[in-house]
């Protein structure tokens, strides 16, 4: 067998522990500060899952809220629909009341002139059958002025 006439030693790459300069307590400190570190991620992974899902809880309960107002508010519209609906009847049948009493005064102011002249006309003695039928239909109040 040929033997190499030159042997490279190449440099290792792994170092023992007299090579690295460390200590075992100082290898025991990395080891805790990296079970920290790991820790610590985990729990800011664990905390950023609890913010997501918080901010999608409030996004649910927003939406929600959303829908609650717009309910009220679509019943709100909606009455106040109602009592428009509702006044728009009550002035209608006022202005329907105020209608017939005007019409049952000027019929009543009629009579009350018809039966002055027909009564004018019964003293003075001109008063016909006819007219003196309709003097005793019409209504005669209580006091003649």
């Amino acid at each position: 067998m040929k033997t190499p006439s030159k042997v490279s030693k190449s440099p290792s790459t792994s170092k023992g522990p007299k090579e690295s300069g460390l200590t075992g307590a100082q290898y025991v400190a990395v080891a805790k500060s990296t079970a920290q570190l790991g820790s610590s991620i985990a729990d800011y992974a664990a905390e950023a899952e609890r913010t997501e899902q918080v901010k999608a809880q409030s996004l649910r309960d927003m939406h929600v809220s959303n829908n609650d107002v717009q309910i009220a508010h679509y019943k709100l519209t909606e009455r106040k629909d109602e009592l428009s609906v509702e006044r728009m009847k009550e002035e209608n049948a006022r202005q329907a009341a105020d209608n017939s009493h005007q019409r049952w005064m000027t019929s009543h102011e009629s009579r009350e002139e018809t039966a002055k002249i027909l009564r004018e006309k019964l003293k003075q003695g001109i008063i016909t059958e006819q007219e003196l039928l309709i003097l005793q239909n019409l209504y005669a109040p209580a006091s003649d002025k």
